[in-house]
């Protein structure tokens, strides 16, 4: 995806204002009974005031198994300590769209969980089998975490140069496939960038198997409205009932809206849905994005 630069009028700083708090961004997306496991964060601290969007580092991920998400963190930062403080980075090989593969290099730094390494952590659970993936550093590692601890891979996954990756969705395509959808964002002036990557494991090991799908947003003044608000996020992600490859395939849905605001009165002017199926094709899922991608490289232009 080529991320244009300022080609637009900017805002003023109170319109700027406006367009964070139109509506949530992909990250705040609710989380639909089939659209898979959210990654929740990785908090430091007192166990005891762990919320449902947080999990506490040094607490059991799930029950009949020992396994924490400082077990899972240590494959990102050997030697990471129950205070979420470590001094060496494992780095990790880049998959083929990371925005800076050098990011990966293995380095003797200074590790702070709770201060600039956030990270954030899924679990998801089949049969007598459970899983794992956290992300921090621009890295996911995945790991089966029941029933005893076995690391599984880990890939640098930030494949945008201005913004954090955090993960988004986890789920199963197979009974010991479990695929961790990350994404990548920025926002520059009034554009949106959310692009989402796909990481499996696939034979025992962690691999590479989509890049996308890329949403775009966009907040604009015009003629007739104060701000007119292009956004899209992802309504739906499930595994579905067919596979190819011994993997599930995968449903996607990305609703595209445009909201014409003036002051408190929003209309909306326009709606679409993208669905788009993703199937493993013994190496890679694949799938016809193209439709959206239309529509991107028009609200580019």
């Amino acid at each position: 995806m080529v991320i244009m630069g300022e080609r637009m009028t900017r805002l003023s700083c109170a319109w700027l204002t406006t367009v964070v708090l139109v509506g949530p961004f992909l990250t705040e997306v609710a989380v639909a009974g089939d659209n898979g496991v959210i990654f929740r964060l990785v908090a430091t601290g007192d166990c005891a005031t762990a919320s449902p969007e947080r999990v506490c580092l040094s607490a059991p991920l799930v029950s009949g198994a020992p396994t924490s998400a400082l077990d899972v963190l240590r494959d990102i930062y050997p030697g990471l300590d129950a205070n979420g403080i470590g001094h060496q980075f494992a780095g990790a090989e880049a998959v083929e769209t990371a925005s800076d593969p050098d990011a990966g290099t293995p380095d003797d730094r200074e590790v702070g969980i709770a201060t600039g390494d956030f990270a954030n952590i899924a679990v998801i659970e089949a049969g007598n089998k459970a899983f794992a993936a956290a992300v921090s550093s621009g890295v996911v590692t995945v790991a089966e975490v029941k029933p005893a601890y076995r690391a599984l891979g880990r890939l640098l996954v930030a494949t945008d140069p201005g913004g954090p990756t955090v993960g988004y969705r986890l789920l199963l395509a197979a009974p010991d496939s479990p695929v961790a959808l990350t994404l990548s964002s920025h926002f520059n002036s009034q554009e949106g960038f959310d692009v989402l990557h796909l990481t499996g494991v696939v034979g025992g090991e962690l691999i590479d198997l989509y890049d996308g799908p890329y949403l775009y947003s966009l907040a604009e003044a015009t003629e007739h409205c104060q701000l007119l608000d292009h956004r899209e996020v992802i309504s739906a992600i499930k595994t579905q009932p067919q596979s190819h490859h011994g993997l599930a395939d995968i449903g996607v849905v990305v609703d595209y809206a445009a909201t014409c605001i003036n002051g408190e009165t929003r209309r909306q002017l326009e709606a679409k849905s993208f669905p788009l199926r993703l199937t493993y094709d013994g190496a890679r899922y694949d799938g016809d994005a193209s439709a959206l991608g239309d529509l991107n490289s028009g609200l580019m232009e």
